[in-house]
């Protein structure tokens, strides 16, 4: 999460929650890192009661499996999501991911088990996991120029 334009601009991936609103919120100190990665604070209960709200009003779900978890595969599986992702998109619909559940940190374990349980066969991997609907248009998201990401030759 990059939380303000300096941080936006600096990285621009992940999610950046940005705008006037929430530059003021943040600049307030309202708004902090600190916070919403706190389970005791406000901020992250409100964030926790949207994707509560959020999740089960949700009419479809799409999610990528492969039968292991090995580079090739985890490529594999990105290449599918983007090619869904530009699918959904072209017949006018939203795509988002919500992967959360899927995350290999010890606080996530029993999430990354039922999410497993519950959407791979023996042995497969959950590599993506997203909400299938209708949503409002997005500006389009900070992106690195294209020569940032690419090498020319050998490394």
């Amino acid at each position: 999460m990059r939380f303000g334009r300096r941080e936006i601009e600096a990285s621009p991936d992940g999610i950046d929650p940005g705008g006037p609103f929430l530059e003021a919120l943040m600049l307030a100190g309202v708004i902090t890192r600190a916070r919403q990665a706190d389970p005791a604070s406000a901020a992250f209960r409100q964030g926790v009661e949207i994707f509560r709200g959020m999740l089960p009003a949700t009419p479809a779900y799409a999610a990528v499996t492969t039968a292991g978890n090995g580079r090739a595969e985890q490529v594999a599986a990105g290449r599918r999501w983007l090619r869904l992702n530009l699918e959904t998109t072209a017949r006018g619909l939203a795509l988002h991911p919500v992967s959360q559940a899927l995350q290999e940190y010890p606080a996530m374990a029993d999430a990354r088990a039922r999410a497993h349980d519950l959407l791979a066969g023996p042995g497969e991997t959950v590599q993506m996991l997203g909400r299938l609907g209708f949503g409002p248009e997005v500006a389009a998201t900070p992106r690195w120029p294209l020569e940032t990401r690419m090498r020319n030759g050998p490394a």
